[in-house]
């Protein structure tokens, strides 16, 4: 038997291939047996010998049932890269924005009190037990003795006094804020979360801060992704409550013409109705009394004698701006040639910050102008430090609350800033474009 047909003879035997059959075989060998290959199965046409599949069994599909399993993974694996698509999208779009900016606040002020409240709770504590150790002292040297020795009392308290000043400045240096031990903290979970706001937005009060080696690293790295992704959730919202405020407004100019166009209706309908009646007088008293040869007396009462033809035509105005206004365009087109104006703008800004002056002013004790300027630097991302929220209260719920209502408001002021700077360069982009226009076309007039 010779080389070849002892290969094909055991390729029949063998139906699991483990490895990959290689033969050197001419390419004439192909054209004189005139040998076909179908689906990896060689065929002698004249001997009708059939060489089983050169490819590993590995490779090649036993069974329908393997095929459908295979399109199962594909379409699985499908599946899932579109499923991770669409949360990649909605993530970074304006609804997903908010609430990934929300969860990455809410992250850090879980992560920022677990890191700081310890620290702070333990320096609170060695002051406080400093405290009482030197008040001890100054009563055991007191009581202890029949006769009270000025002198021998004062240089043990004196001494004790100032162990108690180094162990102040020491809790000092480590962030000690001089609030009591169980009785007032900064690391709550709101203070956390107002500071993690403060650190993404920039604006940085200073009152809080990270005093442990940990939470200082992990405030570096909370910054490099929040401010980024606060920029971009900040661009975004303006941009979208900017077309939100267009559109308000835009209603509101329509509702207007609508209004002082209901308003010439009714005019011109009272006009048309007085003008119909005196017309009808006036033939009535034309048939009754007759004229000059039988002839009709004709009546000069008409809407021209009654002094109405401003009217009509203001009438006519309304009607026609109205339809300027209800052309049969998509919501953005309309929004796009609407600019809000300036002073509006400035107005809705104003009011905002009035509103926050006068919580403040409320909450904090501080008087109004105080108050406003804490809302403006804030809003501003300035940020001085020496106005901050929370200065005057403490642990308890009412005074959470007031955090969370801090943080929303610098939150949605935000963003109130951006919407406006969006208006204000719309509408300062159009003044310039406007005079730029009046200007080219005085030039040609001149030219001319």
């Amino acid at each position: 038997m010779s080389t070849e047909q002892k290969v094909i003879r055991s390729s029949e035997k063998n139906n699991s291939y483990h490895g990959r059959i290689c033969l050197k075989i001419p390419l004439h060998f192909f054209s004189y047996f005139k040998v076909n290959v179908y689906m990896g199965t060689i065929h002698f046409t004249e001997s009708g010998y059939v060489l089983p599949s050169l490819l590993t069994k590995k490779n090649t599909p036993r069974s329908e049932h393997e095929l459908m399993a295979r399109r199962h993974r594909r379409s699985k694996v499908t599946r899932v890269v579109n499923l991770i698509k669409r949360i990649i999208a909605f993530f970074f779009s304006h609804v997903g924005l908010c609430a990934l900016v929300i969860g990455y606040a809410l992250l850090g002020a879980v992560v920022f009190r677990a890191v700081e409240s310890p620290h702070e709770m333990e320096i609170q504590n060695d002051v406080a037990t400093a405290r009482h150790h030197a008040v001890n002292i100054a009563w055991n040297a007191t009581f202890r003795v029949n006769k009270l020795d000025k002198d021998q009392w004062y240089k043990t308290v004196h001494a004790e006094v100032k162990k108690f000043q180094k162990k102040c400045m020491w809790a000092i240096r480590k962030g000690y804020d001089g609030k009591e031990y169980g009785v007032s903290a900064q690391w709550t979970f709101t203070g956390a979360f107002l500071y993690s706001l403060t650190v993404i937005t920039t604006i940085g009060y200073g009152n809080t801060s990270a005093k442990t080696y940990f939470g200082k690293t992990l405030t570096i790295l909370f910054a490099i992704i929040g401010i980024p992704l606060m920029l971009l959730f900040l661009t975004n919202i303006g941009d979208v409550m900017a077309k939100i405020f267009r559109f308000l407004y835009a209603r509101s100019i329509r509702l207007k013409y609508k209004l002082i166009l209901w308003h010439k209706r009714r005019k011109a309908a009272k006009i048309r109705r007085a003008n119909s009646l005196v017309n009808r007088l006036a033939r009535a008293q034309s048939n009754r009394f007759g004229g000059y040869g039988g002839q009709p007396v004709k009546s000069d009462c008409s809407v021209e004698s009654l002094g109405v033809v401003g009217d009509v035509q203001d009438l006519l105005t309304a009607r026609a701006q109205l339809d300027q206004l209800e052309v049969k365009e998509s919501v953005e087109a309309q929004l796009q040639r609407i600019s809000v104006p300036l002073s509006l703008v400035l107005l809705t800004m104003f009011a905002y910050l009035v509103a926050g002056s006068i919580l403040f002013c409320l909450w904090e004790g501080w008087t109004f102008l105080d108050s406003f300027y804490f809302c403006y630097i804030s809003l501003t991302t300035i940020g001085f430090g020496d106005k901050f929220p929370g200065a005057s209260v403490g642990n308890d719920k009412e005074a959470q609350e007031k955090l969370v209502i801090t943080s929303v408001y610098l939150l949605f002021g935000m963003a109130l800033l951006a919407m406006c700077f969006n208006l204000a360069q719309e509408e300062v982009v159009n003044k310039v474009s406007w005079i730029a226009s009046k200007f080219r076309s005085k030039d040609d007039d001149d030219y001319d």
